[in-house]
């Protein structure tokens, strides 16, 4: 293939991942917990101080934590200078108005994703060739889980960057294996593990490809490498060594248990198969889409049988593929997300088990893109809808409106969850506010409705397919009876019920689009007689 064709194949690769990418990168704003863990990143940043930069927080790395403080001093910087006003506090405009803070973050999340799907074609390029990888940015292009989530501040974006980047790195070092690849490869493999834990795994290519370099191997150059990854890690996160009690007992409790033993705390009663049968029966048919999956998966088991016959590249994509599948395969809260590491790697098998077998069968090249693009149709197609969907106004958010316009700050509230992600946003602004128990059965619920009456009270109902907006049993038929509907936002038009990641506090289907209005529970308000 020639220089310029793939250059203008590539752009229009990368214009169509950010067209896929970037409609309705403003949803939900101003609420900020309308895509959960995007508030912690940026609550937890906002809440240091010169004096005191412990993040108490460390189910994740504390990098994310420290470039997003950064992130924010200059958002503010910048809107001061433009506007003409004062600087306030990064804690006081966050809190003042988040929705310029979130639109910024998720636009530079998006831009990490792009930078992802060309770090792919060149590792892909790299490894095999090309037209490798150009089909395999194509297929990470279209992917939905990668597009999805590159819409928003979350860290396994970034993670799975620097993951390939690095992976880029230990090729390098397998082939040329100078000094400066190996620091390198360290270096962005600290860089991934300071991200997210699990992406710690990107320092097995590594490993892998000094032991496939042929003699002399030169160890200290090995050592070096690991040794800057892991100063990499543990000076981005310092507050894991000198607040270790504190840091050890939430990794035992918030990461280790729910992930491995307990299952996820928030969710108690769900259960599911453990990571090594869900994720391929659930988490890749919807994040891939069915057709990439089948492909995916077909050049993975291909890969395996090049990288038993001595094929280094595979050799190369295994090393990180089947340590991190280990990982994940014993999960019992199986969020979709934690797959995303997967799909770049996943992606690239699919692209050169294609590849390889239209040269096997002498099939033409035009015949070949029409067939990569119809692969890619499905997931593209489900991108297409979410970003419609995600350009309509959220149920919290018209329900936030009307409760504004219409109850006092001084009146009662009641809420049918102690959770918070199903409420409307303004709900905190009522001071005057109660939930029911988790778990209240029908007779609690009618004894607290009937104390509520000739007092005022509001009741908000949030219902939805996901676990954290459940109502108790008999709810709405005590409500009925009990008061009056004031405001309802039923976003769910007849017929089945959309797919959701039932282990996320995401009210935004994976599949099933056609079948909302909006994105958002069922949203209702009572007004208690």
């Amino acid at each position: 293939m020639r220089t310029w064709t793939t250059a203008i194949l590539l752009v229009l690769i990368l214009v169509f991942s950010a067209a896929l990418r970037l409609r309705g990168i403003g949803y939900g704003l101003p609420c900020t917990y309308s895509r959960p863990d995007e508030d912690r990143l940026l609550a937890v940043a906002a809440r240091f101080t010169p004096a005191d930069l412990n993040p108490r927080y460390f189910i994740w790395p504390s990098l994310c934590f420290y470039l997003a403080r950064g992130g924010l001093e200059a958002v503010e910087t910048l809107r001061a200078r433009l506007s003409g006003v004062a600087r306030t506090p990064v804690a006081s405009a966050l809190a003042a108005d988040p929705a310029p803070f979130y639109l910024i973050f998720r636009l530079l999340f998006c831009g990490i994703g792009l930078l992802t799907v060309l770090a792919l074609y060149r590792l892909g390029k790299g490894l095999f060739s090309p037209v490798s990888g150009l089909l395999a940015a194509l297929f990470l292009g279209a992917s939905f889980l990668h597009g999805r989530d590159s819409r928003f501040a979350m860290l396994d974006i970034p993670a799975a960057f620097f993951v390939i980047a690095s992976v880029g790195r230990s090729w390098a070092v397998l082939r040329r294996g100078r000094r400066s690849d190996y620091l390198w490869c360290g270096l962005l493999c600290g860089l991934a593990a300071a991200t997210k834990y699990y992406a710690a795994a990107a320092v097995c290519p590594l490993v892998f490809a000094h032991l496939l370099r042929p003699a002399p191997r030169r160890p200290r150059r090995l050592l070096a490498a690991l040794l800057l990854s892991g100063l990499v890690f543990a000076a981005s996160s310092p507050f894991l060594w000198l607040d270790f009690r504190s840091a050890a007992r939430e990794i035992a409790g918030g990461i280790l248990a729910p992930q491995f033993l307990s299952g996820f705390h928030l969710l108690p009663g769900l259960k599911t198969a453990r990571g090594w049968l869900y994720h391929p029966l659930f988490s890749l048919r919807y994040g891939l889409g069915l057709p990439l999956e089948l492909l995916a998966l077909a050049g993975a088991a291909w890969g395996i049988v090049r990288a038993l016959r001595g094929c280094a590249p595979h050799r190369l994509l295994l090393a990180f593929v089947l340590p991190f599948y280990a990982l994940i395969a014993f999960q019992k809260s199986c969020f979709l997300r934690y797959t995303t590491l997967l799909h770049p790697f996943l992606c690239l098998f699919a692209a050169e088990f294609l590849r390889a077998a239209f040269v096997r069968f002498r099939v033409s090249g035009g015949l070949l893109a029409l067939f990569a693009l119809a692969v890619a149709a499905e997931p593209a197609v489900r991108l297409v809808q979410l970003g419609s969907l995600l350009g309509r106004t959220d149920t919290r958010l018209i329900a936030s409106e009307w409760m504004v316009g219409n109850l006092p700050l001084s009146s009662p509230l009641l809420f049918a969850h102690p959770l918070i992600f199903g409420r409307p946003p303004a709900a905190s602004l009522y001071p005057n506010r109660l939930a029911l128990p988790e778990g209240a059965q029908a007779e609690e619920v009618a004894a607290a409705v009937r104390g509520l009456r000739n007092g005022g009270w509001f009741f908000v109902l949030d219902e939805h397919p996901l676990p954290y907006s459940r109502p108790a049993p008999g709810l709405e038929e005590i409500l009925a009876a009990a008061g009056e509907a004031v405001f309802a936002s039923d976003p769910f038009r007849a017929g089945r019920l959309p797919v959701y990641d039932p282990f996320d506090a995401f009210y935004v289907p994976l599949d099933g689009f056609e079948r909302l209005s909006r994105p958002g529970p069922a949203l209702w308000i009572y007004r208690i007689k």
